[in-house]
């Protein structure tokens, strides 16, 4: 083999092991880890993507679609659900200063997202802490902490930047180290939303 082809060879091989070490999915079972290393791991999990389906049952309307929630840091993350068509009901773009919400081709800004989305769509979720509750960790607001034998967080109530108050369940976790949420509930006063994660990249 030439010297040209080995190096060509050898960069691929350097490549590929790069993009394996920077993003993975979850795969396999693993022992859950104990609660304290377990949490610990979860609060520095800050750059992750999920992929999961969405069904929104509230007075306004019902929703069924695919939800793609990107998060960037601990504050910026960016997030996209189409309905069961790939029509997209609403995208939106969040930072610590700003949240741009685009929803039936318009372009709205706010501070808030949950309350932007309730203006906009008549329904909202509680997008101010989903990116901990997402992950199995309570946000300030959480109250009434129930946990597993594993340690596991299962369920807790929140109230959001609205004002609503939600409450929300774990069904199932995936069989990882970190046994990240699979299936979760909430529900408020008049709204239920039901979240079946299909895969998460770390």
């Amino acid at each position: 083999m030439s010297l040209y082809l080995k190096s060509l060879v050898l960069l691929a091989v350097l490549v590929l092991s790069s993009a394996c070490s920077s993003t993975k999915s979850l795969a396999g079972k693993a022992e859950v880890l104990p609660q304290p290393q377990r949490q610990q791991q979860l609060a520095a999990l800050e750059n992750f993507t999920v992929q999961a389906s969405v069904g929104i049952k509230s007075p306004a309307e019902t929703v069924n679609g695919n939800l793609r929630w990107q998060q960037q840091d601990a504050t910026a993350y960016q997030a996209r659900l189409a309905n069961m068509l790939g029509i997209s009901l609403f995208e939106l773009t969040a930072s610590s200063e700003l949240t741009e919400l685009l929803v039936r081709g318009e372009r709205y800004q706010a501070a808030d997202a949950s309350n932007l989305l309730w203006q906009l769509a008549g329904w909202s979720i509680p997008l101010h802490d989903m990116a901990l509750w997402l992950r199995g960790l309570p946000g300030d607001s959480a109250t009434d902490l129930k946990y597993d034998a594993a340690g596991r967080l299962v369920s807790f109530t929140l109230t959001d930047s609205t004002g609503i108050r939600w409450q929300l369940t774990y069904r199932s976790f995936f069989d990882d180290a970190l046994s990240l949420p699979r299936q979760l509930q909430l529900h408020s006063a008049d709204t239920q939303v039901r979240l079946v994660i299909r895969s998460w990249q770390l």
